[in-house]
Order: C-alpha cells, then structure tokens, then sequence
C-alpha cells in the first residue's frame, strides 16, 4: 500500500492514466487484504475469550459465495472458479458476515497455493441437517499427516522455499468460525490424487421434515 501510493503522490503526473489505474488497485487491493487481515485477528481473540457471538438468521448460500467472489475478482482473477450450489438448497442459519469470512479465508488459501491457470470449485449439498460446503482446488494438497494440523494457530504446511508467505490463521479461524455456528470443517481427500478439498458443514435454518435424506 504504501509503495503504490507513494509513487503515486511522488510521481503520478509522470506516470501513464494505465498506469495510475494499475497503481490505485494494487493499493486498494492490499488495503482489502490488510483488513481482512486484521479482522481475522479480532475475531481470532474474540474466538479464544468467547466473545465471539453470531448473528444468525435465515440466509442463502448463493448470496454469500456471490458478495466473496466480488470481494475476491483480483485475487481469483487467474483462476477458473466455477459454482455448483442447488437452486432449492435450503437457507442456512448462519451468520452471512462471519461465514462470508470463512469463505474468503478457505479461497485465498486456494488462490494462494493453486497454480495459474487452475480450477477452484465451489460446491454445496444438503446432508440430513446441515449443508456441505467444498471449497476444491488443483493445488499441492495437504499431507495425511498435517490434513488435522493445519487448523492450528500458526501452523503452516512444510513446502520448502517456493512455499507462498501466510500467517498461519486463515484455517484455524475457518474453524472458529464454524465451529461458533455448531457446525464442522475438515479437510476432505484429494481431488483425482492431487488438489485440496476444505469440507465446511454448517446448520440448516429450519430443520428438514425428512432428516434422513441420501447425501
């Protein structure tokens, strides 16, 4: 943030319209990152005092997943997302901010660790009570060994020095966050003996008649 600005205020009548324009999304970006950034850490130490407290209500899937690719484009950019979520999907009960930003943590991590070029996928189904939500990426994946740990403080998988920069929060605080819901996150098997899948389970709004429904 502070090298796009400054050479925009340093040199910006120098500087080409595309460039300036070029300059003031990177600024903007970074700040959006910083922020999230930030949030996570204020929501990680309300996690640990337990003052984290959802407001929940009836809210749809799609709503969210629209507003985090949106909140995303850039960073999503060199990837190809695709979204597979039901139409008659039920509501969640959900907090739409907090699992929002569970969304943004699971798929900044695939950007992250994903090669250019390559698929994210978004998928949801209704399983019995609670809705699955997966997050699929045809990154390096996460060891067997590590698939547990790397929902802990400031774990961060061993990859050697081509590993991208992190902090080690964005999982522990998806956990947090839903987990703050009732609900469960996981990492799920490879895709096609590669990639990571994030699985998120989270309540439904009003409870199915039929609880007992086939995944």
């Amino acid at each position: 943030v502070i090298g796009a600005t400054s050479t925009l205020v340093e040199s910006g009548a120098e500087l080409s319209n595309a460039d300036r324009q070029e300059l003031a999304l990177t600024a903007l970006d970074e700040a959006r990152r910083l922020d999230r950034y930030v949030q996570n850490l204020l929501d990680m130490t309300r996690l640990g005092h337990g003052a984290l407290q959802p407001k929940r209500a009836a809210v749809d899937l799609r709503e969210i997943v629209g507003r985090v690719r949106g909140d995303l484009s850039r960073a999503l950019a060199g990837h190809i997302v695709t979204v597979d979520i039901p139409r008659d999907l039920p509501m969640l009960d959900a907090d739409p901010v907090l699992i929002g930003q569970a969304l943004i943590n699971v798929l900044e991590n695939a950007a992250k660790y994903a090669p250019q070029g390559t698929a994210i996928r978004i998928l949801a189904a209704r399983q019995g009570h609670e809705v699955l939500v997966s997050v699929e990426d045809q990154g390096p994946g996460i060891p067997d060994a590590e698939k547990e740990k790397v929902f802990d403080l400031f774990h961060r998988v061993s990859k050697g020095d081509a590993q991208p920069a992190g902090t080690g929060l964005g999982l522990a605080i998806v956990r947090g966050l839903v987990e703050a819901h009732g609900g469960s996150v996981r990492v799920g098997d490879a895709l096609q003996g590669h990639g990571t899948s994030i699985l998120m389970a989270l309540p439904l709004a009003v409870a199915p008649l039929h609880p007992d429904i086939p995944s």
